[in-house]
């Protein structure tokens, strides 16, 4: 269980790079792809469930039809987290 938990957080720290880096609202189809340069394989399905839990968390922000923004929340997590 407690790896399971720290495996999803790596991958939410990722995602929350990768959409900090761009200088554009991202899709979970880029962001599955940028994934890979972090190591970790994530389907486009799977990578939506994580934006959708991070949306919720207050980490990330929808724009437009499907495209991701870092909140301020989830800038404070990755500086936590570093």
């Amino acid at each position: 269980m407690g790896f399971e938990t720290q495996d999803v957080e790596r991958k939410i720290l990722a995602i929350l790079k990768i959409i900090r880096d761009s200088p554009e609202a991202l899709g979970a189809r880029i962001i599955g792809r940028r994934l890979k340069d972090y190591g970790i394989e994530l389907g486009e399905r799977a990578v939506r469930y994580h934006l959708k839990l991070m949306d919720e968390r207050g980490l990330t922000q929808l724009v437009g039809r499907d495209g991701r923004v870092i909140a301020h929340l989830g800038i404070e997590e990755l500086r936590s987290a570093l």
